[in-house]
């Protein structure tokens, strides 16, 4: 395909490509992690509320009990819709972020990030999938994706400034990083 190559984008086009590529290029391989696999399920108590941020296919709907799957533009989440525009009268217990808030740059993830720690409760735990910048996906779309580059160090940067701990962090398949955040009790 000519035409996509590395480009700066614009903070408006940033939703519009991520829009783009997972509404028509992506496929999940979830079950191809080593951590940030369905086995996070097995970490949620039954009593917990979930909230799947950029949820896919909501892989995790059948398995996790009290789960809502928020996903930009997927039609198989329960809530279609950017995570800085959902609203839930309730709190939540645990966040999934495997794979969502990794767009953009330091701004954006700082808002997202807030948006995320304003929704849990204030003993909360999320659960992370990040991409360290590896553009690994078949799709030549891929190549203007607007990753993140998240590292060990961000993680423990942008928890404490939230409030969190990183109680675990570890290099995950496929050039991600999976970590542990935590508050409260």
């Amino acid at each position: 395909m000519v035409g996509f190559g590395p480009l700066p984008l614009h903070k408006m086009d940033i939703k519009a490509t991520v829009k783009e590529y997972f509404g028509k290029h992506w496929s999940s391989r979830t079950s191809t992690y080593k951590y940030s696999n369905h086995s996070i399920a097995e970490k949620i108590k039954p009593h917990e509320r979930v909230i799947d941020i950029g949820c896919g296919f909501n892989e995790f709907k059948p398995i996790i009990e009290n789960l809502v799957g928020i996903d930009i533009v997927n039609p198989k989440a329960d809530v279609v819709v950017d995570l800085e525009h959902y609203k839930s009268k309730d709190k939540f217990d645990v966040a999934l972020c495997l794979g969502s808030i990794q767009y953009g740059d330091d701004d954006d993830m700082t808002r997202q990030i807030g948006k995320v720690a304003n929704i849990l409760k204030p003993s909360s735990r999320i659960y992370w999938r990040s991409n360290t910048g590896v553009r690994d996906h078949k799709n030549e779309m891929v190549k203007i994706v607007p990753y993140y580059p998240w590292t060990k160090q961000k993680h423990e940067q942008y928890a404490k400034q939230f409030g969190f701990n990183v109680d675990f962090i570890a290099d995950d398949s496929h050039g991600r990083i999976y970590a542990e955040w935590s508050r409260g009790d």
